[in-house]
């Protein structure tokens, strides 16, 4: 069944109907599937048909057959369908060119029940975070949630708890400057001072609803989101692998990996 298993969906599911009608029947023939087949692929699939009908399977049977591969096929393209590739690069041409703040907006803007950001690096976050800011004003009901990385203030001399304490209050004050505030956390190897074996929360990615994850080279700074080149991986419609993501930092926070920012 290798033509067959081959054909579009559109075509299994044309067969099938021609099958269960009577349209289709045997003796099978390279002139009795020209409706299907290229002129080149008639005589296979007509090779393919017999085989199947000399082992058993019936015209009902064949149907039934069919319209399966045919759902399987439009479930694979659906699934094909609903993950995109985020382009951010100056060329601005090409597939998948767009601007990684276009497609953060759409997504901020989707949001109905949870709302998770990881990133490492913050820049200018009164303007990046507005977007969050905007959707959980209308939407309170929002679970917003943030995975930071906070990391030494090497020109400050200031490390380990100090540096988190430095870093939350300026967090709070500047970057998320609003009265509601999210639950942040973040990975408190990432200020010591000397680290036996120096370690940072780097992940970046957003999760929508359990159900739409955007995995990312960029920071949540204007620069990654407009200007850089930066790649990205939009599934949509993919609660494996959004839960998997969210369930993931879940673990992280319930062991105790990530510690959550001072408020």
């Amino acid at each position: 069944m290798k033509l067959i298993r081959s054909l579009p969906a559109s075509v299994l599911a044309s067969l099938s109907q021609a099958l269960q009608s009577g349209r289709l029947k045997p003796p099978y023939t390279a002139f009795a599937v020209a409706e299907w087949a290229s002129q080149i692929t008639r005589e296979s699939l007509a090779a393919e048909l017999v085989a199947l009908s000399n082992v058993g399977f019936t015209p009902a049977a064949l149907a039934i057959t069919f319209q399966a591969l045919a759902e399987d096929a439009m479930a694979a393209q659906r699934a094909v369908d609903n993950i995109q590739l985020v382009w951010t690069s100056p060329d601005e041409e090409g597939p998948h060119v767009r601007d990684t703040s276009v497609v953060v907006r759409q997504l901020l803007s989707e949001a109905r029940h949870s709302l998770w950001i990881s990133t490492y690096g913050v820049f200018n976050g009164q303007e990046a975070f507005l977007p969050i800011h905007e959707a959980w004003s209308v939407r309170p009901q929002i679970e917003v949630v943030m995975v930071l990385n906070i990391p030494p203030d090497d020109k400050s001399g200031v490390y380990g708890a100090d540096a988190i304490q430095k870093y939350a209050k300026t967090f709070w004050k500047y970057q998320w400057p609003w009265p509601e505030r999210p639950a942040v956390f973040y990975d408190p190897r990432g200020s010591e001072k000397d680290p036996h074996l120096p370690a940072c929360q780097h992940s970046k990615c957003i999760i929508i609803d359990d159900g739409t994850a955007f995995i990312t080279s960029a920071n949540f700074t204007e620069s990654a989101h407009e200007r850089n080149i930066e790649l990205g991986v939009l599934f949509r419609a993919n609660r494996q692998i959004a839960g998997s993501i969210k369930g993931k930092f879940e673990s992280l926070i319930a062991r105790g990996f990530l510690k959550p920012l001072p408020t």
